[in-house]
């Protein structure tokens, strides 16, 4: 019998447990004429978003609009608020511009590891058949084509890091002007 009296007393205190946050909050009504208020008082405006937005570009982007000197404000002169002329105007810098930048240095790098890997398989190549000849005259012959390879892969290596540099100095480049970091992937 002990049963169904606990299952009485437990709904019984969930019901209060539910009832009491909801007696405590304001009138539905009140709380509508107050957001109305509220609303009324914003006095600069808002931006919605629609899908009509993204039917255009189908991305919305973060750049962010320079914003008009307050009115009244003026410089040390009496005259008109002056322009900023140290600072260089800064183009709009968009995911696509981001991308093309990003992509086309790595391209660059990637051709070049492939460079250095077939100068890589050239001087392999050169010096097995330098080991390979008894002939002084082919040796000397097969020596300077293998030197050659060989400095032209350290240049190659060369730009291989100076393109990590780079693509690192881009990517640095992108966190400061506040690209998204899927802009670069």
């Amino acid at each position: 019998m002990e049963t169904p009296r606990c299952a009485a007393v437990f709904a019984f205190a969930v019901t209060l447990a539910i009832a009491a946050p909801a007696a405590a909050q304001p009138p539905l009504a009140e709380v509508a004429r107050a957001e109305q208020a509220r609303r009324a008082s914003i006095s600069e405006e808002s931006r919605v978003y629609t899908n009509a937005d993204l039917s255009e570009t189908r991305r919305l982007t973060t750049a962010v609009a320079a914003r008009p000197a307050p009115a009244g404000t003026s410089d040390e002169s009496g005259g008109t608020p002056a322009e900023d002329t140290a600072a260089p105007a800064v183009e709009e810098r968009d995911e696509t511009w981001w991308r093309e930048r990003i992509t086309g240095a790595r391209d660059a790098r990637q051709r070049a590891e492939l460079v250095a890997a077939a100068l890589q398989n050239r001087v392999d190549g050169l010096w097995a058949e330098f080991t390979a000849r008894d002939d002084p005259a082919a040796r000397a012959s097969l020596e300077r084509d293998r030197l050659a390879a060989i400095a032209e892969l350290e240049q190659t290596r060369g730009e291989l890091e100076r393109l990590d540099e780079e693509i690192a100095g881009i990517q640095e480049e992108a966190r400061r002007a506040g690209a998204p970091p899927g802009w670069l992937r």
